[in-house]
């Protein structure tokens, strides 16, 4: 990963500590932001960073400026020219903190927060505009720890140097959150436990009425935890249940009691037994088709965390805050640590419907004679479009995220994708699926390249792991076949790139008829079809594809 940390303040410690985790472009002086952003021969473009962080002091901003709304527009103005000459590049620009404010009377009012406000929404429409923008939030890290621990005035004064270790290890880890989500390394699902996690008591002892859920007091922590945990919910995450417990006792809660903000709809999944939480967390990551390595686990039990630590240890297991009026700060860290996006897709927003409508075909799959009267019974229906600006930021999100059905595992930000789209030699296709169950959105991206008048290669080739299993890749890849056999192509170069998790997928090419062409001692492989045999290879359709 290669970065850029920009500034109009001396960061250099933080640098340094960047430099040990990315490649960091390194400036000549902290004032020179506006020069090396604007200057398409300046150091920073030749270094050719995939993310810039610029992250601007207030104060050194407007040092000096008598008209600071003017000086405001100046370097807003710099940013929109970088950011719209540069749509490889991903851009974070912090908002501003004035912490030092004029000493003014009670009716005059702050010009320090007009300022920032002013600043703030000038980035904001900036990023509705440029989708390779994002705003970097310093000022809700000053508001939360405090101006006397984020700023060091005596290091200021002696050296320069505006923030304090701890302000720069928070910056750090914020800089990290970003890489991440940008990366698509956020976890999939939360799964809970229920007594005394999201209700205070054992229901079970206390019964409906004698819980801990209320919009006051001890009650009130627990609603407030239910309430962020369901902003985590709608920005795309999954929420099961794992409980010990009775299920009718447990089930009155959630469907009942009038404080529960979380209801049934809201889980994917709900494991109340009496079995082990670890068994019921592995059955859950099989039903659900996700990696345990994609699951957090929320427990206030140590005895529980600590056996499904031990048993599972690819699931992430955070300690429990023991004082439940942390409840609400807990949850917030969970989704900064686990779960941060930089943006969220239609898909995103209607994740758990569809992980529930899937659970719906595994029990329609297991009624069924076979499972090919199953597949025929689905009705299924696959739509194949152009990789446009319109779907571009779900199709860049599933390179970054898709793993098991991946053939080559290349990742391509928003930015990426369009240019090469908007490259002549390369093509790009997006795969919508839908059935009598209902739409489970775009699952699938292709990308090939012309290598030459009679060649065509596959770039990338994936399959969203929710629609695994039902040979809608044999759809997929019959048609891009059948595209470029009638447009005069001769063959289809394709390969294979195993990695930890692409495995199930290692000889999809093999049952598809191609001829194996070499494998080199990584286990790379590369293949080729003959178009003019196309007709010899198998394809199990199921379903109705339409080419848009």
């Amino acid at each position: 990963m290669k970065l850029s940390l920009l500034s109009n303040v001396n960061l250099d410690s933080l640098i340094s500590r960047l430099s040990k985790q990315y490649d960091v472009y390194k400036t000549e002086g902290y004032g020179t932001w506006i020069q090396e952003i604007i200057n398409p021969d300046s150091g920073l473009y030749s270094f050719g960073p995939d993310m810039v962080f610029i992250v601007l002091d207030g104060e050194e901003m407007l040092r000096g400026q008598s008209e600071s709304n003017e000086i405001i527009d100046v370097n807003i103005n710099y940013i929109e020219e970088a950011v719209k000459n540069n749509p490889n590049i991903t851009f974070f620009v912090s908002n501003i903190d004035l912490w030092t404010a004029k000493i003014e009377s009670a009716k005059f009012g702050s010009k320090e927060r007009r300022l920032e406000f002013l600043w703030e929404d000038s980035l904001f429409l900036l990023c509705e505009k440029y989708k390779n923008l994002y705003v970097f939030d310093i000022k809700s890290i000053v508001e939360d720890k405090g101006r006397e621990q984020f700023y060091s005035k005596k290091l200021w004064y002696l050296g320069g140097i505006k923030y304090s270790m701890k302000a720069e290890k928070l910056l750090e880890q914020y800089i990290n959150r970003c890489v991440a989500s940008f990366k698509g390394k956020r976890k999939k699902c939360l799964v809970l436990d229920l007594d005394n996690t999201l209700w205070g008591g054992v229901v079970g002892e206390a019964g409906i009425e004698g819980i801990e859920l209320s919009d006051y007091k001890e009650g009130a922590r627990y609603k407030d935890f239910q309430r962020k945990l369901k902003e985590i919910k709608d920005l795309g995450i999954i929420l099961a249940v794992v409980s010990k417990n009775n299920f009718d006792d447990a089930i009155k809660v959630i469907r009942e009691h009038k404080h529960m903000v979380l209801k049934e709809e809201d889980f994917v999944a709900l494991k109340i037994n009496w079995d082990l939480k670890s068994q019921n967390i592995r059955d859950l990551s099989e039903e659900l088709n996700i990696g345990l390595d994609s699951m957090v686990f929320i427990d206030d039990n140590p005895v529980e965390r600590e056996s499904v630590k031990r048993e599972l240890p690819e699931v992430v297991v955070p300690d429990f805050p023991q004082d439940s009026s942390e409840l609400v700060d807990f949850a917030t860290e969970l989704y900064n640590n686990y779960f941060y996006t930089l943006d969220t897709t239609y898909e995103d927003t209607v994740k758990t419907e569809i992980y529930r409508q899937n659970m719906k075909r595994r029990d329609a799959q297991k009624s069924s004679a076979s499972y090919e009267d199953f597949l025929r019974s689905l009705e299924t229906r696959i739509e194949i479009r152009r990789i446009n600006a319109e779907n571009v930021q779900r199709a860049a999100q599933l390179t970054q995220k898709t793993n098991q059905f991946n053939l080559t595992t290349k990742r391509y930000s928003e930015q990426e994708l369009l240019a090469l789209i908007n490259d002549q030699g390369f093509e790009g296709f997006v795969a919508y699926v839908s059935d009598k169950f209902g739409d489970n959105g775009m699952v699938s991206v292709v990308i090939t390249r012309r290598k030459s008048d009679s060649e065509v290669e596959l770039d990338t080739f994936l399959l969203s792991c929710r629609v695994m299993g039902r040979f809608i890749e044999d759809r997929i890849i019959g048609f891009i076949e059948d595209l470029y056999k009638k447009a005069g192509y001769k063959k289809f170069i394709t390969y294979y790139r195993p990695t930890e998790k692409n495995a199930p997928v290692k000889d999809l090419f093999e049952r598809l008829g191609y001829t194996l062409l070499d494998v080199d001692p990584e286990g790379n492989k590369k293949y080729v079809l003959d178009f003019e045999r196309l007709s010899e290879c198998s394809r199990k359709e199921f379903g109705e594809l339409i080419a848009l």
